[in-house]
């Protein structure tokens, strides 16, 4: 005779690994804690040699943060991706990048060559590994111009998840926020693409309202609240929950190189 109940899968993870040296801190003691299950390493982040040195110490386990808006590219030859950095080889911001390619103004070569990239140096700093799972910093990968580049290099490099913000929160409660709106929009168009080449995603979501001065207790019990409503009207269900850990930190230490 068989049980059946009703079971809900979190997958807690920690962005921002490789930012500098107290986030990797926290990233570290909250998984040595058992309370997170992995992190996303942004490969052009300050102090990405040491934390990758640390998750192989703790086998933590490690997806990919691609960052195509916050500091410089890692691509050395600039002009090889020269739509998607300003005239100081800066990357354009999280909402820079975003008018850009609204304006037609980013060639998708220039995408794919420094994902690529950012690819080949994450392997470079775990000696030959590949990422676990892949993410984007300010979650810019399930742009409806980028989605189908991720999607060919998840297919490639063989890497079977991909996340989808698709947050709950957001969904259920009336947030008069337009760039989570426009998130929301845009990963359910990153969903039918992701369905047709097969690749695995959470359809539950969250953690973009409780990001910065959003993160309280209160915040995260109102999470949890809304997590067991989900657990309740659905069987053997997968959520991923993001988090921003880390400790205080002293100003210019760190940051996307």
């Amino acid at each position: 005779m068989s049980i059946s109940h009703n079971m809900m899968y979190m997958i807690i993870n920690a962005d921002d690994f490789g930012y500098c040296p107290k986030r990797d801190k926290a990233i570290i003691d909250l998984f040595k804690q058992k309370s997170i299950s992995s992190t996303s390493l942004l490969v052009n982040g300050d102090n990405a040699y040491q934390a990758c040195l640390y998750a192989k110490q703790y086998n933590l386990p490690m997806g990919i943060h691609f960052n195509l808006t916050e500091g410089r590219p890692i691509t050395k030859n600039l002009l090889k991706i020269k739509s998607l950095i300003n005239i100081n080889g800066i990357m354009h911001g999280k909402f820079g990048l975003r008018d850009e390619l609204d304006k037609g103004n980013i060639e998708q070569e220039h995408i794919k060559y420094e994902l690529i990239n950012q690819l080949n140096k994450y392997k470079e700093l775990t000696n030959g590994q590949l990422p676990k799972h892949i993410d984007g910093h300010q979650h810019i990968h399930i742009h409806p111009m980028i989605i189908e580049i991720i999607v060919q290099l998840a297919k490639q490099y063989e890497i079977k998840y991909v996340r989808t913000p698709y947050d709950q929160m957001i969904i259920n409660n009336d947030i008069d926020n337009l760039f989570y709106k426009n998130i929301i929009y845009q990963t359910k168009l990153a969903m039918n693409i992701l369905n047709k080449y097969s690749i695995l995603y959470t359809k539950y979501f969250f953690g973009i309202t409780i990001m910065g001065k959003e993160l309280t207790i209160n915040n995260i019990e109102k999470c949890f609240q809304l997590f067991k409503k989900i657990s309740n009207n659905n069987k053997n269900i997968l959520i991923e929950f993001m988090c921003h850990p880390g400790y205080p930190s002293q100003p210019y230490i760190g940051g996307c190189v």
